[in-house]
């Protein structure tokens, strides 16, 4: 009598325990680590990535691969356009003097540029050229940024284009470069993606 009075109490736990699981995400967290175990899990990535921006309103076009800290870069997120495969890297370092607004506006935002991409560890750039300048409007602001083409040593693919640009969130900030392959490149996927973030 007490052996099936013990199975059912514990079938009861297990059941709840069950309950318990789905009703926390556990099998969203299960299936993320089976299909990739190494892959950061989609909880951490959005909670890394607002400490940059509020990223609660991105559309299901873009997604955040990953979101993580680097030295001299400080905090970034690495978010991809799914269908055109364009990439972001937005990142608030702890150092204003890697790069600002008022560099773009001087002789320094050249050498200022090439030494926060040579720490830009995630892509490694080789001739790297500066193809112009100019400006949007996001994140209620006038982001001014350059247009780049390089060479990259570290990916399958000949060359890229973009922007790395600078805005600002209170006192400290967000350097953005957008990038594709070469001829891939769309300023308006950018602009979408900017004018989502908060």
């Amino acid at each position: 009598m007490f052996g099936c009075l013990k199975k059912f109490i514990f079938s009861i736990i297990f059941i709840f325990a069950i309950i318990g699981f789905i009703s926390i995400g556990g099998i969203n967290f299960f299936n993320e680590f089976i299909h990739n175990p190494f892959k950061q899990p989609q909880k951490t990535k959005f909670e890394k990535a607002s400490q940059i921006a509020d990223f609660s309103k991105l559309d299901k076009e873009f997604e955040i691969v990953s979101s993580s800290k680097l030295p001299k870069i400080g905090n970034y997120v690495y978010i991809k356009h799914i269908v055109s495969s364009q990439k972001f890297y937005i990142s608030i370092p702890s150092n204003n003097d890697i790069l600002s607004k008022n560099d773009f506006y001087s002789k320094r935002a050249e050498t200022k540029i090439l030494d926060f991409i040579k720490n830009l560890k995630i892509l490694q750039f080789e001739n790297f050229e500066i193809k112009g300048s100019s400006s949007l409007n996001a994140l209620g602001q006038t982001i001014p940024y350059i247009k780049f083409e390089s060479d990259i040593v570290n990916l399958p693919v000949h060359g890229i284009q973009g922007i790395i640009g600078v805005a600002s969130k209170g006192d400290k900030n967000m350097i953005i470069v957008s990038s594709n392959t070469y001829g891939k490149y769309s300023q308006i996927i950018t602009e979408v993606l900017l004018k989502e973030l908060k």
